[in-house]
């Protein structure tokens, strides 16, 4: 039983190395060049339109909890003064003490520089 599962995974390799080798054969299409001179009047930073886009999607779902009990007790956050000691960056902390909940954490981080 164990030679045929490791026969069964070599033939499934050696199929999808076929099929991606054929995949491989066909070249993308590219867009048309842009002119030399387009080009030449274009440089990083020099466009005075800053545009920046996010798309963030975050999902959760909570279903079919239950906190039973005369007193339920979550807890308490500490966080200690020197807990981010040393830390260099953008930091996106969340701290949950609670019950059947759900937490997301999203950052987006834009740098926009000055034109040229």
């Amino acid at each position: 039983m164990k030679n045929a599962l490791i026969s069964a995974g070599i033939a499934t390799l050696l199929l999808a190395g076929a099929t991606a080798a054929r995949a491989g054969d066909s070249k993308p299409v590219l867009p048309e060049a842009i002119a030399e001179s387009d080009l030449a009047a274009t440089s990083g930073g020099a466009s005075p339109i800053n545009l920046a886009l996010s798309k963030q999607t975050l999902t959760a779902l909570n279903t079919g909890n239950q906190v039973n009990g005369e007193s339920v007790v979550t807890g308490n956050v500490n966080v200690d003064p020197s807990a981010f000691n040393g830390f260099n960056g953008i930091g996106n902390f969340v701290f949950n003490t609670g019950n059947n909940n759900n937490l997301q954490g999203s950052l987006s981080v834009t740098i926009l520089t000055p034109a040229n």
